[in-house]
């Protein structure tokens, strides 16, 4: 029961809302366990993913949440990018060179890579994104990528050469950035062009269409430069409640979805999940879950407040309650899988005592009814987070509760992830907020951290400002020696956990689940290899008509 490509085209509505049905109503979704032909390699089928959360834009420059990113990187391509055994390896580069101990890169691109206009990519393009995201009106977050690079050359249409003003160690991880092309964006306004819901890429997908609440349609780029995906259509629904992605799953509405833990070991199962998906389960090397301060309001602005916040927090509460076990404390701004992390820090541990003493001494007193006061005034503030995470909502009632037992006023409140991001996180207008990093494989964490990145759009957007922080950000990223910038780092690691700009909670697994009806799927100990996505396939006798 599902509607012919061709009737897809002028009904694309319909098709969601027939898919909406199905999983409402139907009692089995396909059985994919025994496919005939799944060792043959087809072309056509189609992708459907969901999130709890619509995209803020469609522009790689602009991009700074994960749904948005995600879409880019099928939309379009960087000259680099990480590869399934967590290297380096070439994109739209054929191949690159280091010069001049690390303060030069010479790019040579492939030849015939096209736009999805067909006009020819050249080195121009990745000179002109670069411009744009350094361009002072234009608040991108990747600037901390760039802000080092004293001049572009483009002595032929695919050679780029890079000149840093020194030694830039992140710099080859930094052309993964996804370049926008200069004939269409020259001279534009980027932050209201209509190219951001519009896109034109290099990419293996180009867009088709973006219904507002529903979903962005993408569709196989003939002429992709590695040669055409067989995977030839990819859908990403809006679905905001974790339960309703589920029941889509397990219909077959949709095709993959992140998983919470209670998913993952609680409702991912039995003969409806098993007939149609399998679930996977990586190492959460390169993200962490955090509660953060804005340290540009009081109280938060007093390292003593902040920390007698974190010794309040029961994390272990969290992970057994919330995390059903899948995930560890951390205690600074690494995963405890990353070589950065300095394992000497330990996690805050659960001290209410200690937490009162802080607060005490801080001017925060309990009154007769054990509320904490201050100049006649309450110790209240509202923790916000956004929609679409059951484990995040239930992270900020227990939060709530626990700062409670300090005598502590806490109003929650959750939004839409866009209104939150557009609001609320990049307006810095928050008192304090429940979200996740995810990492760089690379340890510099410049953009989240210096002080120089604090406007509007930028990652360091608790106004953090530390000269010490500031120095060792600025020796990480432009040394070389690999011992010494762990040093480095595990220097930064320490001096964030002092001072607590973050209540640092957890380092949680991933958790997917995806139909089985994909096959060429490589899986890496931490990761789906997503790259290699692009040679996935639907065996014909599973497609739809």
């Amino acid at each position: 029961m599902r509607l012919t490509d061709g009737m897809r085209r002028g009904l694309a509505l319909a098709a969601l809302g027939l898919a909406i049905a199905l999983a409402s109503c139907a009692k089995k979704g396909p059985d994919y366990r025994h496919i005939a032909d799944a060792g043959a390699v087809a072309d056509g089928g189609e992708r459907i993913s969901a999130t709890g959360a619509e995209p803020s834009t469609l522009d790689p420059i602009l991009a700074g949440d994960d749904v948005s990113q995600t879409l880019c990187e099928s939309i379009f391509s960087g000259l680099l990018r990480y590869g399934p055994r967590l290297t380096l390896e070439g994109n739209l580069a054929r191949s690159w060179e280091v010069q001049d101990g690390g303060r030069t890169l010479v790019f040579h691109l492939k030849p015939g890579v096209k736009w999805h206009d067909g006009q020819p990519l050249t080195s121009a393009d990745a000179k002109f994104t670069v411009e744009c995201i350094l361009d002072p009106k234009v608040p991108s977050p990747s600037k901390a990528l760039f802000d080092l690079v004293a001049s572009m050359d483009t002595p032929d249409p695919l050679t780029l050469v890079v000149h840093y003003k020194k030694a830039f160690a992140p710099a080859l991880e930094g052309w993964c950035q996804l370049l926008v092309p200069r004939h269409l964006l020259k001279g534009k306004d980027l932050v209201h062009d209509g190219f951001n819901r519009q896109p034109v890429g290099t990419g293996p997908y180009k867009f088709k269409r973006w219904v507002d609440k529903q979903y962005v349609e993408l569709e196989a780029y003939p002429d992709y430069h590695e040669g055409p995906v067989h995977i030839t259509r990819k859908l990403l629904r809006f679905i905001p409640e974790p339960a309703t992605r589920l029941l889509e799953l397990k219909a077959g509405g949709i095709d993959g979805m992140g998983l919470d833990p209670d998913q993952y070991l609680k409702e991912a199962q039995g003969e409806a999940f098993d007939r149609v998906a399998e679930k996977h389960r990586f190492d959460g090397i390169d993200q962490y879950s955090y509660m953060g301060f804005n340290l540009r309001r009081a109280p938060f602005d007093d390292v003593r407040v902040r920390r007698a916040l974190s010794l309040a927090i029961d994390r272990q509460e969290l992970i057994d309650g919330v995390m059903q076990g899948l995930a560890q404390p951390c205690s600074g701004p690494y995963s405890p899988l990353m070589e950065a992390y300095d394992p000497s820090v330990k996690p805050m541990p659960y001290d209410l005592t200690q937490a009162a003493r802080l607060l005490d001494q801080a001017g925060w007193t309990a009154d007769a009814q054990g509320r904490r006061m201050k100049d006649g005034k309450p110790f209240a503030f509202k923790l916000i987070s956004a929609k679409g995470s059951a484990s995040t909502e239930k992270i900020v009632l227990i939060l709530q509760q626990q700062f409670a037992k300090l005598g502590l006023q806490v109003k929650v409140e959750t939004f839409e992830w866009s209104i939150f991001l557009s609001n609320y996180v990049d307006k810095s207008d928050f008192d304090c907020l429940v979200l996740s990093w995810g990492l760089s494989l690379d340890p510099d964490q410049y953009a989240i951290w210096h002080s120089s990145q604090t406007g509007p759009g930028q990652f360091n957007f608790i106004g953090f400002k530390d000269a010490q922080v500031d120095r060792l950000l600025e020796q990480g990223r432009t040394t070389y020696d690999h011992a010494e910038r762990i040093r480095i780092y595990r220097a930064f690691h320490r001096r964030i956990a002092e001072l607590q700009p973050l209540a640092f909670l957890f380092t949680g697994d991933k958790l997917l689940a995806l139909s089985r009806k994909f096959q060429g799927l490589e899986v890496t100990k931490t990761d789906l290899d997503w790259h290699a996505a692009t040679r996935w396939y639907v065996p014909r006798s599973v497609q739809l008509p």
